[in-house]
């Protein structure tokens, strides 16, 4: 067994419960599990989580993690504020993707989130709200037509949320099975296409 260095177990055990849970589900997956994916000592994971309840929690607010860092890397790009939105929304896009397939594995790791670790779910919300509003702020500023970027960021979860499946929700959903991710490409560009006229 390769030696993780202590600062570093934590993150591989997270990243070890993402795969397994993931690929398997919460439920099938076990403390054993994770600790071998991870390469530490079953004992070293109960250091860090008291019980597998506890490892989903910390999975859930890694994605909420993950998520920041990807608001902060697109926001911090040096483009125009309707490219960002757009780079912000199509990398949602790209993230999501494994949790609408339906299979055993995400519904049931979506569940579980849902079921301990609800409140990462509105961190989720509200960071997505906050940096579409954001994207939209410094259009206007940079001279685009945008009336309320609070407004109208909401609009624009209304419109782009059947392209961010919830796993659990089925996969024959008549509107979700027909887009893909160039319907949400076309869908970006007409928005930016209301902003410049």
């Amino acid at each position: 067994m390769v030696r993780i260095k202590t600062g570093d177990k934590e993150v591989a055990l997270v990243e070890a419960a993402v795969t397994l849970f993931i690929q398997q589900g919460v439920r099938k997956t076990s403390i054993k599990q994770i600790a071998d994916a991870a390469g530490v000592a079953v004992g070293t994971v109960y250091l860090y989580y008291k019980n597998k309840i506890a490892i989903v929690r910390a999975v859930a607010f890694a994605f909420a993690d993950k998520h920041s860092a990807f608001v902060d890397q697109v926001a911090g790009d040096a483009h125009e504020p309707l490219i960002k939105l757009e780079r912000y929304l199509l990398g949602l896009y790209d993230l999501w993707q494994p949790f609408g397939e339906n299979h055993a594995g995400p519904v049931d790791l979506a569940e579980a989130i849902m079921t301990h670790a609800g409140e990462s779910l509105q961190i989720a919300v509200d960071q997505f709200h906050e940096a579409v509003s954001q994207f939209l702020s410094d259009a206007r500023e940079s001279g685009l037509r945008v009336d309320d970027p609070q407004a109208e960021a909401k609009w624009i979860a209304l419109a782009t949320s059947p392209f961010y499946p919830l796993a659990g929700t089925p996969a024959e959903h008549p509107l979700r099975a027909q887009l893909k991710r160039d319907d949400l490409v076309g869908l970006i560009r007409w928005l930016a296409g209301k902003f410049q006229a």
